[in-house]
């Protein structure tokens, strides 16, 4: 089969490898979609790359095989959730297999074959394209709903988000959904435009303008009732805890590094919530589904779309920050 690897400092290789064997109690799937994160380009960009390892963990994709598997089966559409755990401590019998302390990673998604764990596999309904189920059952949404539903946003909010990567842009698709205001900020001209067509009513140049000042301005100097990190900058983690209001929610999503705090001022006299959110759960993907039947759309989100035999380009234009959400599409 073919897969990419990052060969190291912005390159990416696509490569010959033996077919998958799936082990007792896995599913052999042929990968339709794979979708780029964000969290692949540090490996991206590192002088090591991945030492020869296959990357990605947004896809979907449909069963060709299947080893002693109980509920998967030859034929089924799946969208891949990646992480797996013990099966019957605590964490996994809430379907939490991300607290599990045996927690493990399905990765390899740029391939043309992986074999999952079943269970990694979620049904995919036949209705649901390949591209639409690889944001609906991947980080783009997968994280960001669950964000949104711990923090409660409703339709009365005003919130802002900070980055507009493709998580960033993820939520402005739910909130425009949901029918919450939305104030988005981005260095990037190009994802400010697209954070528009997503539905934000403001956005902000923060190279041009301090956005904590200016959403104080656009809430009459309250602040937002939610501020969502998406980023992974310091910078942003500060604008999030200094930007809303006194009683107000803010998530950090995503992996973040350190960051310098101030809990009297930003914590504990202004009152204020914060939650942590690095990936979603089963039963999250199957809420999203219900959204998706009520009018959830997803398809702005993505500008482009490569073969496997493209991987380095997609990677680049990827990386440029020129893009939304980048496909590597089986056929294309």
């Amino acid at each position: 089969m073919l897969g990419a690897v990052f060969a190291g400092n912005g390159k990416v290789e696509v490569r010959e490898f033996p077919d998958p064997d799936p082990k007792p109690g896995e599913a052999l799937v042929r990968i339709a979609v794979s979708a780029i994160c964000g969290s692949e380009l540090h490996s991206y960009h590192s002088p090591d790359g991945s030492n020869g390892e296959l990357l990605g963990h947004e896809m979907v994709g449909d069963v060709i095989a299947v080893n002693q598997t109980c509920h998967v089966k030859k034929g089924d559409r799946v969208a891949l959730q990646i992480m797996t755990g013990c099966g019957h401590c605590y964490y996994c019998s809430r379907g939490d297999f991300e607290h599990c302390k045996d927690m493990d990673y399905l990765i390899g998604g740029h391939a043309e074959l992986i074999a999952a764990p079943e269970m990694c596999c979620l049904p995919l309904p036949e209705d649901v394209n390949w591209e639409r189920g690889v944001l609906l059952g991947g980080d783009t949404i997968g994280t960001t709903y669950r964000t949104l539903h711990r923090l409660g946003v409703n339709a009365f909010d005003t919130v802002a988000v900070l980055g507009c990567g493709p998580i960033g842009l993820g939520m402005l698709a739910l909130l425009r959904f949901i029918g919450a205001r939305a104030i988005a900020v981005d260095i990037s001209p190009y994802r400010r435009k697209l954070a528009q067509k997503l539905g934000a009513s403001r956005v902000i140049d923060p190279e041009a303008e301090d956005p904590v000042a200016s959403i104080s301005d656009l809430t009459d100097g309250a602040g937002a009732d939610v501020a969502l990190d998406c980023s992974p900058t310091q910078g942003t983690i500060t604008a999030a805890l200094n930007c809303v209001r006194k009683f107000g929610r803010v998530g950090f999503v995503g992996e973040k590094g350190e960051a310098v705090i101030h809990p009297s001022n930003q914590f504990i006299r202004k009152e204020i919530e914060a939650v942590g959110s690095w990936y979603y759960n089963p039963s999250d993907y199957f809420e999203i589904m219900q959204l998706y039947r009520r009018g959830l759309h997803v398809d702005d989100l993505i500008t482009h779309r490569f073969p496997m035999t493209k991987a380095d380009e997609a990677f680049a234009t990827f990386a440029s920050g020129e893009s939304g959400k980048v496909l590597i599409v089986r056929g294309a």
